[in-house]
């Protein structure tokens, strides 16, 4: 899938689509926002919490943003929670 994913955004991002363009088009083809994290990270040779932070504020996945960052707390409490012996 991840050669997939490279593959069809580069082919978009060489034609001179916006980044912002290739995400919505890459989910509309069904590709996780893993996927796109990873493209992203692959293709504008950024670290991977620059990566994280792109695709998870563009437009492609904004209608997820508010339960991923829901998901995100509770997953960083339960971290937490653990971690100090609770």
């Amino acid at each position: 899938m991840i050669g997939q994913v490279t593959e069809r955004a580069t082919a978009m991002w060489d034609d001179g689509a916006r980044w912002d363009e290739i995400l919505e088009t890459l989910r509309a083809e069904g590709f996780s926002k893993v996927d796109c994290i990873r493209a992203t990270v692959e293709i504008l040779r950024l670290p991977l919490a620059d990566a994280k932070r792109i695709v998870h504020d563009s437009r492609a996945w904004a209608d997820r943003r508010k339960n991923d960052e829901q998901f995100h707390d509770v997953l960083e409490a339960e971290f937490r929670a653990e971690a100090s012996g609770g």
